[in-house]
């Protein structure tokens, strides 16, 4: 029968879409399956939806179980492996649980997480708009730092990777994690992992994310709240320290530069797109303090931001360099447009 595959997903007001995905967990072909549907808060039908199929997963072999307003469910999971799709979106292939575990349990001890590409899709249409992984590539093993900070060869929609919970609950004993914001629960649940052991990537797509178009991560949000959610995620990143406790003194350093870095130059740029001179000032001179080096090409936004008009001037200047970008295009446009008229008109 296998060892025991623990999905977790969470869950709030996604009653139209989960069925996809509980549907597509229904069809793997592995049977040894447990997983929990966190539902946090949801005013829709997500409830009547996920019960329906409480009993079609018994019938399969398989246990689904809906829990409301759960704070984690890790606490609920006996799985040797983890798995946590997002609820809007589906496994793309009936073997994609089997694939997973397959290539783990013919693995070296020293793999703690497998991974699959994935599919981006239309939310209405279901075609691909997109795609995660290059299956003529070969990943990289050691992707602790892009996990980190959202290096290319890392992508954050967790579905379609799988790690060891022994692993897991090593780092996180008491089967809680700290912080459950859009981004640190899958930091927090790869990196120390990533960092200790190695990753491999199957060259099989096997996961299709939804592209919501209206999702709040698409959504234009406040100044306030984005140096909000960069503080978080800073300080997410730096209670990692205490999770993983054997991280070298330099190398520690190193991350911690880094992360103070990343939290500067994403303060600036919103700052500067939301015209705040003050703090794109206050901004900089943390950069010139921290990171003197990287100041320097953060230089121009201080000083135009500094200058009287300085973003309408600055609107200016972009106006006049990407017009005649946009002339070549609409002029490139229209004679495509012509000659496809033309072939078809023959």
């Amino acid at each position: 029968m296998g060892n025991l595959v623990s999905i977790i997903t969470p869950s709030y007001n996604c009653g139209q879409y989960i069925n996809k995905l509980l549907d597509s967990v229904l069809s793997q072909t592995y049977k040894n399956i447990e997983m929990f549907v966190i539902d946090d808060g949801s005013k829709d039908d997500t409830k009547e939806v996920v019960e329906q199929y409480i009993e079609k997963f018994k019938k399969n072999d398989k246990k689904l179980q809906y829990i409301y307003q759960e704070n984690t469910g890790l606490r609920n999971i006996n799985g040797k492996y983890l798995v946590w799709p997002d609820a809007d979106d589906w496994y793309e292939t009936d073997t994609a649980i089997a694939d997973l575990v397959d290539v783990f349990e013919n693995s070296p001890d020293n793999v703690g997480i497998v991974r699959g590409m994935q599919y981006i899709r239309d939310e209405k249409t279901f075609e691909i708009v997109g795609k995660n992984g290059d299956e003529t590539r070969n990943y990289p093993k050691n992707l602790s730092e892009q996990c980190l900070f959202g290096g290319w060869d890392w992508w954050f929609s967790p579905g379609s990777n799988m790690i060891k919970t022994e692993h897991l609950f090593y780092y996180y004993p008491n089967k809680e994690i700290y912080w459950k914001n859009f981004f640190g629960q899958n930091i927090q649940l790869q990196f120390p992992i990533l960092f200790n052991y190695d990753c491999i990537t199957m060259n099989k797509y096997i996961y299709n994310v939804r592209q919501n178009l209206n999702s709040d991560s698409r959504k234009k949000i406040p100044y306030e709240k984005q140096i909000l959610r960069f503080t978080e995620l800073k300080n997410m990143q730096i209670t990692l320290f205490d999770v993983v406790k054997n991280i070298p003194i330099a190398e520690k350093n190193n991350l911690l530069n880094k992360i103070n870095l990343n939290f500067d130059i994403n303060c600036i740029n919103a700052a500067f797109n939301n015209k705040n001179k003050k703090d794109v000032k206050y901004f900089y001179y943390d950069l010139l303090i921290n990171n003197p080096k990287n100041a320097n090409i953060y230089k121009w936004e201080y000083w135009v931001s500094q200058l009287p008009f300085g973003f309408f001037i600055y609107k200016i200047i972009v106006f006049i360099i990407n017009q005649p970008k946009r002339i070549i295009r609409k002029i490139l446009g229209q004679k495509l447009t012509a000659k496809i008229k033309s072939v078809l008109n023959k």
